[in-house]
Order: C-alpha cells, then sequence, then structure tokens
C-alpha cells in the first residue's frame, strides 16, 4: 500500500511538472491577447463613429482581428500538439485529426468573414444606422435602470422551520433569513404575527406526515418565493395585527388584531409575518392577550369539529349528555370540557395527577386518574353510568377500550388525526394522487380537504365563548423568539397539559436587494 500511494503520488508531480509550463503559456498569451484587444478598441471604435482621412476603415479592422485570432489559436494548436507529441504519440495523433478539422472549420468560416462579404455589409450601413443603434442601447439601459429601481426587494424575517422528516426536536431550527411575503393575495390577509404557538400537529409534521398534500400545496401556493421542499414554516396558529388585506377581503381591515389557524398542509405561522388566507382569519377575543389568543384557534377547531360536526353537540342538545373525554391533560382535552360544560353536559375526565389541578380549575364534574399510581382507571370507568359520548384525545391505542363504556347510540369520537394515505402511497399511486391534487388546485381553485374544519365561523364562535367567560385558554409556558428552538424541544417531550406558545418582539424587517 506504501509503495502504491508512492508511485500515486510521483505520478501526480510528474504531471504537475509537464502540465505547468503551458498553463503559464496559456496565461501569458491570454494577457497579451487581452492588453493587444483592450488597446485596439478604442481607436476601432472611433474609426466606427466616423473614421478620419488617416483613420483605419472599420471592415480591414475587422479583417486583421480575425487573421490575429486565428493565427494565435493555429499556433497555439501547434504548441500543445508537439507536447502531447513528446510524451503521448497516440492522443496526439488524435488530436491532430482534431486540429485538422478545426482548422477546416476556421477557414471556411474566415472565407465566409472575407473583405468582400464585409465590404457588402458595410456598404448598407450609413451613419444614420448607428447613431440608432446606440440610440437604442441608451433606451435600453434607462428602461432597465428604472425597472430595477421599481422592483420590490425581497424581505426576510425570523422562522422557526422544518428542515427535514428526520422528527423533533433535531429537524426544528430558528433562521432570520426566511423570505417574507411580498405581495397579498386578493382573498388573502397579511398578518404582522406578535405570538404563536407550537401545536402537537407540527410535531407531526417533522415526522413527515401529510408530507405529499404539503408539496402540492406549497407549489401552487408560493407564500416564500421560491418552491422548494425544505425548509417551511411550523406553526398551526398565530395571534397577531393586520397590516395589508386582499381586495375581496370584506370582514377585516388594515389594523385589526386578529387569531388565525392553518391546516396542516398549509405554510405555517411561526414567523414574523404570515400571509392566510382570509377564510382562516378571524377578530381575536377582546378579553385576551395576543399570547392567550394564540393558544386557541387550531386546538378549538379540532374540538369543534368533533362536537359539533362529528357529535351533532351544541348548546341546544347538550345538556344533560353525559360526555367522557379521555385525556383531559393536553390542549384539545382542556377547550373540549370547557365547551361541554358551557352547553349543559356532565363530564367526566381520566387525567394524570399532573394534571390534576389544572383539571379541578376547569370545574370538571367527575375525575379519574388513570396514571396507574391510584387504582385501575378502567374499573373505575366502568363502574360509572354509560356515556353519551367518549371523545378519545389520546389516540387509535383507546379506541377498542373506549366502546363498552358508551351507551346504545352512543358514539365515540377521536380528536386525533389519522394520517393521510397519501402518505402511504407508493411510486405508481402516488404520482396519480399528487396528479389529482394539481388538477383539483389548478381548475377548482380551493382548499384541500382536511379532518378539522377550519372557518372564520367557528373561530368566531370561539371569540364569543372566551367573551361571555364560558371558555378560558390554558398555556403551559410562553417562550421568546430568541428561544424558540428550546421551546420546540420542550413540546417535543409531549407532557405539556397547555400550550406551549412563542412570544414575537416584532422588528423592522430586513430588506436585502440583489438576493433571489
Amino acid at each position: 500500500m506504501d509503495r502504491l500511494t508512492f508511485q500515486i503520488s510521483e505520478r501526480v508531480d510528474y504531471l504537475q511538472h509537464t502540465i505547468s509550463p503551458y498553463i503559464e503559456s496559456s496565461t501569458r498569451v491570454a494577457r497579451n491577447a487581452l492588453s493587444y484587444v483592450t488597446n485596439q478598441s478604442n481607436s476601432a471604435f472611433s474609426n466606427l463613429l466616423g473614421p478620419g482621412d488617416g483613420g483605419i476603415p472599420f471592415h480591414t479592422w475587422i479583417s486583421w482581428q480575425w487573421s490575429w485570432f486565428v493565427g494565435n489559436c493555429r499556433s497555439c494548436f501547434s504548441s500543445f500538439q508537439q507536447s502531447l507529441a513528446d510524451h503521448y504519440s497516440e492522443l496526439s495523433h488524435s488530436f491532430g485529426n482534431v486540429v485538422i478539422i478545426v482548422q477546416q472549420k476556421c477557414s471556411q468560416l474566415q472565407t465566409v468573414l472575407s473583405y468582400q462579404v464585409f465590404q457588402k455589409l458595410l456598404s448598407a450601413v450609413d451613419q444614420s444606422h448607428i447613431y440608432f443603434l446606440l440610440s437604442g442601447v441608451a433606451i435600453g439601459f434607462i428602461i432597465g435602470i428604472q425597472i430595477k429601481q421599481n422592483v420590490k426587494p425581497l424581505t426576510y424575517m425570523r422562522a422557526l422551520v422544518c428542515n427535514s422528516y428526520a422528527g423533533a426536536p433535531e429537524s426544528i431550527s430558528m433562521i432570520d433569513d426566511m423570505v417574507a411575503p411580498s405581495s397579498c393575495g386578493t382573498e388573502d390577509v397579511l398578518i404582522q404575527v406578535k405570538a404563536t404557538s407550537i401545536d402537537p400537529m407540527d410535531i407531526k409534521i417533522t415526522f413527515g406526515y401529510g408530507r405529499v398534500i404539503r408539496n402540492q400545496y406549497h407549489h401552487y401556493h408560493k407564500t416564500h418565493g421560491k418552491i422548494l421542499l425544505f425548509p417551511f414554516v411550523l406553526g398551526r396558529e398565530c395571534s397577531g395585527r393586520i397590516v395589508e388585506v386582499g381586495s375581496k377581503v370584506q370582514h377585516l381591515d388594515v389594523g385589526d388584531e386578529v387569531y388565525a389557524a392553518v391546516p396542516y398542509y398549509a405554510c405555517g405561522t411561526a414567523s414574523e409575518c404570515a400571509l392566510i388566507p382570509a377564510q382562516w382569519v378571524a377578530k381575536k377575543p377582546r378579553k385576551l392577550s395576543y399570547e392567550a389568543a394564540a393558544s386557541l384557534p387550531y386546538s378549538a377547531s379540532v374540538v369543534w369539529n368533533a362536537l359539533v360536526h362529528q357529535a351533532s353537540f351544541n348548546e341546544h342538545s347538550t345538556p344533560g349528555k353525559r360526555v367522557l373525554i379521555h385525556s383531559v391533560d393536553n390542549p384539545v382535552g382542556c377547550i373540549a370540557a370547557q365547551l361541554v360544560k358551557a352547553w349543559g353536559g356532565h363530564v367526566t375526565a381520566t387525567v394524570s395527577s399532573r394534571g390534576m389541578i389544572a383539571a379541578q380549575q376547569l370545574g370538571i364534574d367527575d375525575l379519574i386518574l388513570h396514571d396507574g399510581q391510584h387504582g385501575d382507571s378502567d374499573t373505575l370507568l366502568s363502574s360509572r353510568s354509560k356515556f353519551d359520548l367518549v371523545l378519545n384525545t389520546v389516540g387509535a391505542i383507546l379506541h377498542d377500550s373506549c366502546r363498552p363504556l358508551c351507551r346504545d347510540g352512543g358514539l365515540v369520537v377521536s380528536t386525533v388525526a389519522s394520517p393521510p394515505a397519501s402518505d402511504k402511497y407508493g411510486l405508481i399511486y402516488g404520482s396519480l394522487y399528487s396528479m389529482w391534487l394539481r388538477i383539483r388546485l389548478i381548475f377548482l381553485k380551493d382548499s384541500i380537504c382536511s379532518s378539522t374544519v377550519i372557518s372564520k365561523s367557528v373561530l368566531d364562535e370561539i371569540s364569543n365563548l372566551v367573551n361571555k367567560g364560558q371558555l378560558q385558554p390554558v398555556i403551559e409556558r410562553v417562550f421568546e423568539i430568541d428561544q424558540a428552538e428550546q421551546a420546540a424541544e420542550y413540546a417535543a417531550k409531549g407532557d405539556h397539559i397547555g400550550k406551549i406558545i412563542i412570544r414575537f418582539r416584532n422588528r423592522p424587517l430586513n430588506r436585502m436587494e440583489g438576493l433571489a
């Protein structure tokens, strides 16, 4: 191995020593050519504009330059061929054939660009044509300067993004150079974000949840300029102030304090500015701060979908109904318990010892510990009367155990979204599904179907409940923008009861020109 390494290094040194003279020669030739062209250009250009009595005609000067160029090319080819002949005879023979062909082509081209052709060409050109050409160049230059001045420079902002599908918290980072939305669509609003949250759905997204649908949606909704798979902004909900509204938006105006939620496939809200369709935005509750308001929209939409759209619960049908929430020590469970209580229902909930105090403050009628330290929770649940509704906030692992707890005609509803089938499609079915999504987005111009319905009307209902004092946010911790990565790591643990909030202290956005 040592001998082989020595032979290789020796061969490399030999090649370097052989090639270095030709590199120096080529550099010298290029330097001389550049100097010659520079010296000749001024006199040639002056002759082009109007040669004097002693000036050289333009076509003669062109013919000289072409002859000089062809001569130098032939000299370089000959020198290189001779060098190859000394060391590599076979390669020299092949290179010689190439040189002959190139020389033939150069001779043909030189014949075409002969003195007679130049003479005929230039005889049709008078001084007015030259002035016209120079005027066009000047006008084009002025127009280009004007266009450059009118181009809106790119704006960069801070954002919490996902860099890969490696999972949280490894794939989550805070960046300062995310391209901010440059314009507002006719049905969109541009929000200066004051606070946002990290939802459990964001953690799922970092593992690839909904990646096929997200890629297609981003392709036709270029919120942040170039279409890139990574990075993309996280965050399912936010609160802030509107700084721009689309021409077709009627219910919102610049300066309104709003809160918003977005589906899992849409561009996130964890950035200094968020461009969001107006149908997902509503005025925030008057009584709440930005941080408190940012904890409600997405989780409340999930709960509203489960209770109202799937179980048909509302303020008229809920009184007297028995509801089991399994479990209540998470953001969705906290909101669900408050809604059922506000509508007059009886709430039984399972809760861990860590969430007991928070659950008691929500006014839940019957609390059952399920952490294994205080008896068998299944036995305690079976001793209760049957329930009209069992709300499963944990996932499919508890679905079978929830069914025996329902009375005849009762329902089991899960608030945990199942993975989209498109995430499991292979190459063939995945390609067909992507094609169908593209057709839908091109011709139907609407949102992709989602298990959670997000709308202004739902957010308005939530605001009314908050303003009446029937619903309050539950917040675990509030992080500053500089602690966003710590917030993501904390959220990835999955043992928090309330929402994880990131507070944005807005700064003037960094406008940078000349970058794409």
